[in-house]
Protein backbone atom coordinates (compact mmCIF):
# COMPACT_ATOMS: atom_id res chain seq x y z
CA UNK A 1 0.00 0.00 0.00
CA UNK A 2 1.32 3.43 -0.89
CA UNK A 3 2.05 5.65 2.12
CA UNK A 4 1.04 9.27 1.55
CA UNK A 5 3.57 11.94 2.52
CA UNK A 6 2.83 13.68 5.83
CA UNK A 7 2.19 17.03 4.17
CA UNK A 8 -0.37 15.40 1.88
CA UNK A 9 -2.24 13.79 4.79
CA UNK A 10 -2.61 17.23 6.36
CA UNK A 11 -3.74 18.61 3.01
CA UNK A 12 -6.39 15.90 2.68
CA UNK A 13 -7.79 16.74 6.11
CA UNK A 14 -7.92 20.45 5.32
CA UNK A 15 -9.50 19.74 1.95
CA UNK A 16 -12.24 17.70 3.59
CA UNK A 17 -13.11 20.57 5.95
CA UNK A 18 -13.10 23.05 3.07
CA UNK A 19 -15.38 20.86 0.97
CA UNK A 20 -17.86 20.47 3.82
CA UNK A 21 -18.08 24.24 4.17
CA UNK A 22 -18.27 25.09 0.48
CA UNK A 23 -21.44 25.43 -1.51
CA UNK A 24 -21.76 24.50 -5.18
CA UNK A 25 -18.85 26.04 -7.05
CA UNK A 26 -17.77 26.57 -10.57
CA UNK A 27 -14.07 27.35 -10.22
CA UNK A 28 -11.57 24.68 -11.17
CA UNK A 29 -10.72 23.86 -7.53
CA UNK A 30 -14.34 23.62 -6.31
CA UNK A 31 -16.61 20.57 -6.47
CA UNK A 32 -18.60 19.86 -9.61
CA UNK A 33 -21.20 17.21 -10.45
CA UNK A 34 -19.78 14.66 -12.84
CA UNK A 35 -20.49 11.18 -14.10
CA UNK A 36 -18.51 8.42 -12.40
CA UNK A 37 -18.31 4.64 -12.45
CA UNK A 38 -16.36 2.43 -10.03
CA UNK A 39 -15.82 -1.25 -10.77
CA UNK A 40 -14.22 -3.71 -8.38
CA UNK A 41 -14.08 -7.48 -7.99
CA UNK A 42 -15.43 -7.79 -11.52
CA UNK A 43 -18.70 -5.99 -10.77
CA UNK A 44 -20.00 -2.42 -10.93
CA UNK A 45 -19.79 -0.93 -7.44
CA UNK A 46 -21.36 2.40 -8.41
CA UNK A 47 -22.51 4.09 -11.60
CA UNK A 48 -24.09 7.54 -11.51
CA UNK A 49 -23.21 11.11 -10.54
CA UNK A 50 -20.52 12.03 -8.02
CA UNK A 51 -19.35 15.26 -6.47
CA UNK A 52 -15.84 15.61 -7.87
CA UNK A 53 -13.09 18.01 -6.88
CA UNK A 54 -9.70 18.51 -8.50
CA UNK A 55 -6.93 20.53 -6.90
CA UNK A 56 -3.15 20.72 -7.24
CA UNK A 57 -1.30 19.19 -4.31
CA UNK A 58 0.93 21.59 -2.33
CA UNK A 59 4.31 22.14 -3.98
CA UNK A 60 6.94 19.69 -2.79
CA UNK A 61 10.28 18.73 -4.37
CA UNK A 62 9.46 15.05 -4.08
CA UNK A 63 5.85 15.07 -5.23
CA UNK A 64 4.01 16.89 -8.00
CA UNK A 65 0.51 16.43 -9.33
CA UNK A 66 -3.09 16.79 -8.24
CA UNK A 67 -5.67 15.29 -5.93
CA UNK A 68 -9.02 14.19 -7.36
CA UNK A 69 -11.59 13.67 -4.60
CA UNK A 70 -14.97 12.03 -5.13
CA UNK A 71 -18.05 11.83 -2.94
CA UNK A 72 -20.07 8.81 -4.05
CA UNK A 73 -23.73 9.05 -2.94
CA UNK A 74 -24.44 6.54 -0.19
CA UNK A 75 -20.93 5.10 -0.35
CA UNK A 76 -18.59 7.74 1.03
CA UNK A 77 -15.50 9.26 -0.47
CA UNK A 78 -12.61 8.18 -2.64
CA UNK A 79 -9.39 10.10 -3.16
CA UNK A 80 -7.15 9.71 -6.18
CA UNK A 81 -3.62 10.99 -5.80
CA UNK A 82 -2.35 11.62 -9.32
CA UNK A 83 1.27 12.29 -8.55
CA UNK A 84 4.74 11.93 -9.97
CA UNK A 85 8.11 12.12 -8.27
CA UNK A 86 10.25 10.13 -5.85
CA UNK A 87 8.12 11.13 -2.85
CA UNK A 88 4.74 9.95 -4.12
CA UNK A 89 2.96 7.90 -6.71
CA UNK A 90 -0.58 7.68 -8.03
CA UNK A 91 -2.88 5.99 -5.55
CA UNK A 92 -6.62 5.21 -5.40
CA UNK A 93 -8.32 3.90 -2.25
CA UNK A 94 -5.00 2.74 -0.86
CA UNK A 95 -3.97 0.81 -3.96
CA UNK A 96 -1.20 1.89 -6.36
CA UNK A 97 -2.49 3.07 -9.73
CA UNK A 98 -1.31 1.08 -12.73
CA UNK A 99 -2.89 3.13 -15.55
CA UNK A 100 -4.33 6.63 -16.04
CA UNK A 101 -5.57 7.88 -19.41
CA UNK A 102 -8.53 9.45 -21.20
CA UNK A 103 -10.73 7.17 -23.27
CA UNK A 104 -12.34 8.04 -26.61
CA UNK A 105 -15.35 9.58 -24.83
CA UNK A 106 -13.14 11.94 -22.84
CA UNK A 107 -13.55 10.08 -19.55
CA UNK A 108 -10.58 9.73 -17.21
CA UNK A 109 -9.90 6.00 -16.68
CA UNK A 110 -7.89 4.76 -13.69
CA UNK A 111 -6.95 1.16 -12.87
CA UNK A 112 -5.19 -0.11 -9.72
CA UNK A 113 -3.13 -3.10 -8.63
CA UNK A 114 -6.10 -4.25 -6.56
CA UNK A 115 -8.24 -4.56 -9.70
CA UNK A 116 -10.37 -1.45 -9.19
CA UNK A 117 -11.39 0.53 -12.28
CA UNK A 118 -12.63 4.11 -11.97
CA UNK A 119 -14.07 6.15 -14.85
CA UNK A 120 -14.99 9.78 -14.24
CA UNK A 121 -15.89 12.94 -16.11
CA UNK A 122 -12.56 14.76 -15.74
CA UNK A 123 -14.23 18.15 -15.29
CA UNK A 124 -12.18 21.34 -15.13
CA UNK A 125 -8.43 21.18 -15.38
CA UNK A 126 -7.04 22.94 -12.28
CA UNK A 127 -4.31 24.43 -14.47
CA UNK A 128 -6.85 26.41 -16.52
CA UNK A 129 -7.68 29.93 -15.31
CA UNK A 130 -11.35 30.44 -14.47
CA UNK A 131 -12.89 33.10 -16.75
CA UNK A 132 -16.25 33.23 -14.96
CA UNK A 133 -15.85 36.88 -13.93
CA UNK A 134 -14.75 37.95 -17.41
CA UNK A 135 -17.56 36.08 -19.20
CA UNK A 136 -20.20 36.65 -16.53
CA UNK A 137 -23.71 36.78 -17.94
CA UNK A 138 -22.98 34.80 -21.10
CA UNK A 139 -25.03 31.87 -19.78
CA UNK A 140 -28.04 34.25 -19.62
CA UNK A 141 -27.26 36.20 -22.81
CA UNK A 142 -26.73 39.27 -20.62
CA UNK A 143 -22.99 40.03 -20.72
CA UNK A 144 -21.66 42.02 -17.78
CA UNK A 145 -20.01 45.42 -18.40
CA UNK A 146 -16.42 44.04 -18.59
CA UNK A 147 -17.36 41.69 -21.42
CA UNK A 148 -19.38 44.36 -23.26
CA UNK A 149 -16.39 46.71 -23.07
CA UNK A 150 -14.11 43.97 -24.39
CA UNK A 151 -16.44 43.31 -27.33
CA UNK A 152 -16.40 47.00 -28.20
CA UNK A 153 -12.59 47.06 -28.18
CA UNK A 154 -12.53 43.84 -30.22
CA UNK A 155 -14.69 45.36 -32.95
CA UNK A 156 -12.54 48.50 -32.98
CA UNK A 157 -9.51 46.45 -34.01
CA UNK A 158 -11.01 46.02 -37.48
CA UNK A 159 -11.84 49.58 -38.57
CA UNK A 160 -11.83 48.76 -42.30
CA UNK A 161 -14.07 45.69 -42.03
CA UNK A 162 -17.01 47.06 -44.00
CA UNK A 163 -14.80 48.13 -46.89
CA UNK A 164 -12.97 44.81 -46.98
CA UNK A 165 -13.84 42.10 -49.51
CA UNK A 166 -15.38 38.78 -48.52
CA UNK A 167 -13.05 36.56 -46.55
CA UNK A 168 -10.33 37.15 -43.95
CA UNK A 169 -10.03 40.69 -42.57
CA UNK A 170 -6.67 41.95 -41.23
CA UNK A 171 -6.55 43.59 -37.82
CA UNK A 172 -4.50 46.59 -36.79
CA UNK A 173 -1.80 44.14 -35.67
CA UNK A 174 -1.66 45.35 -32.07
CA UNK A 175 -2.10 43.28 -28.90
CA UNK A 176 -5.55 43.57 -27.31
CA UNK A 177 -6.01 44.15 -23.56
CA UNK A 178 -7.63 41.10 -21.94
CA UNK A 179 -9.92 41.88 -18.97
CA UNK A 180 -8.50 39.18 -16.63
CA UNK A 181 -5.06 40.72 -17.13
CA UNK A 182 -2.39 40.69 -19.77
CA UNK A 183 -2.82 40.90 -23.53
CA UNK A 184 -4.15 38.86 -26.41
CA UNK A 185 -1.64 38.50 -29.23
CA UNK A 186 -2.82 39.35 -32.77
CA UNK A 187 -2.35 35.66 -33.64
CA UNK A 188 -5.11 34.76 -31.13
CA UNK A 189 -7.69 36.84 -33.00
CA UNK A 190 -9.09 36.02 -36.42
CA UNK A 191 -11.79 37.82 -38.39
CA UNK A 192 -13.64 37.30 -41.63
CA UNK A 193 -16.37 39.11 -43.48
CA UNK A 194 -19.43 37.19 -44.64
CA UNK A 195 -21.67 39.54 -46.56
CA UNK A 196 -22.46 42.46 -44.25
CA UNK A 197 -21.48 40.42 -41.16
CA UNK A 198 -18.06 40.59 -39.49
CA UNK A 199 -17.28 37.44 -37.51
CA UNK A 200 -14.37 37.51 -35.06
CA UNK A 201 -12.91 34.49 -33.25
CA UNK A 202 -10.74 34.78 -30.14
CA UNK A 203 -8.72 31.79 -28.96
CA UNK A 204 -9.27 31.24 -25.25
CA UNK A 205 -7.32 29.36 -22.61
CA UNK A 206 -9.45 28.94 -19.51
CA UNK A 207 -12.74 27.61 -18.22
CA UNK A 208 -16.29 28.90 -17.87
CA UNK A 209 -18.72 27.31 -15.40
CA UNK A 210 -15.96 24.80 -14.77
CA UNK A 211 -15.81 23.69 -18.41
CA UNK A 212 -12.73 24.13 -20.65
CA UNK A 213 -13.04 26.70 -23.43
CA UNK A 214 -11.70 26.85 -26.94
CA UNK A 215 -13.06 30.00 -28.62
CA UNK A 216 -15.15 33.11 -28.19
CA UNK A 217 -16.91 33.86 -31.48
CA UNK A 218 -18.74 37.16 -32.02
CA UNK A 219 -20.75 38.36 -35.03
CA UNK A 220 -21.16 42.09 -35.64
CA UNK A 221 -23.62 43.83 -37.93
CA UNK A 222 -22.80 46.69 -40.35
CA UNK A 223 -23.46 49.23 -37.59
CA UNK A 224 -21.08 47.48 -35.18
CA UNK A 225 -23.86 46.02 -33.05
CA UNK A 226 -23.38 42.51 -31.65
CA UNK A 227 -25.65 40.06 -33.47
CA UNK A 228 -24.50 36.81 -31.85
CA UNK A 229 -22.04 35.54 -29.27
CA UNK A 230 -20.80 31.96 -29.10
CA UNK A 231 -18.68 30.21 -26.50
CA UNK A 232 -17.04 27.15 -28.04
CA UNK A 233 -16.06 24.61 -25.40
CA UNK A 234 -13.30 22.02 -25.66
CA UNK A 235 -15.90 19.32 -24.99
CA UNK A 236 -18.40 17.28 -26.98
CA UNK A 237 -21.91 18.75 -27.01
CA UNK A 238 -23.42 15.81 -25.12
CA UNK A 239 -21.04 16.19 -22.19
CA UNK A 240 -21.65 19.91 -22.03
CA UNK A 241 -25.41 19.58 -21.69
CA UNK A 242 -25.22 16.73 -19.23
CA UNK A 243 -22.70 18.51 -17.02
CA UNK A 244 -24.48 21.85 -16.66
CA UNK A 245 -28.08 21.19 -17.70
CA UNK A 246 -27.90 23.85 -20.40
CA UNK A 247 -30.86 23.79 -22.80
CA UNK A 248 -30.39 22.04 -26.11
CA UNK A 249 -32.42 23.78 -28.80
CA UNK A 250 -32.68 23.78 -32.57
CA UNK A 251 -30.75 26.30 -34.61
CA UNK A 252 -33.72 28.70 -34.82
CA UNK A 253 -33.99 29.42 -31.09
CA UNK A 254 -35.65 32.47 -29.53
CA UNK A 255 -33.37 35.53 -29.75
CA UNK A 256 -32.01 36.55 -26.37
CA UNK A 257 -32.19 33.02 -24.93
CA UNK A 258 -29.09 30.82 -24.55
CA UNK A 259 -29.01 27.43 -26.24
CA UNK A 260 -26.59 24.73 -27.30
CA UNK A 261 -25.89 24.79 -31.03
CA UNK A 262 -26.24 21.61 -33.06
CA UNK A 263 -23.02 19.89 -34.05
CA UNK A 264 -19.66 19.57 -32.36
CA UNK A 265 -17.95 20.70 -30.25
CA UNK A 266 -20.31 21.97 -27.56
CA UNK A 267 -21.19 25.61 -28.25
CA UNK A 268 -23.28 27.98 -26.13
CA UNK A 269 -25.01 30.54 -28.37
CA UNK A 270 -26.68 33.87 -27.64
CA UNK A 271 -28.45 35.81 -30.36
CA UNK A 272 -29.31 39.46 -29.93
CA UNK A 273 -32.94 40.42 -29.52
CA UNK A 274 -34.37 42.31 -32.50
Amino acid sequence: MTVLPRFLVAFLCALGLFWAAAGPGIAADLPYAGACELTRAGGVYYRGTCAIQRAPIPPDPGCRGELISLQIPGRGGADLLRGTGPGCGSDLLGSPVTFIAEDVEGWLVITTEAGKILRIDPGPDPRLPALDDTLAGMERCSPAPPLRAFLDSLRARFPQAQAAPEGPVPSDGLPLPWPPGGWLAPEQIRAERRGPILRIEVQLEGSFLGLPLSLLRVSFGPDGAVLAQELVFALPRARLGRARDLPERPDKATPGSPFLAPGEPGTLVCRARP
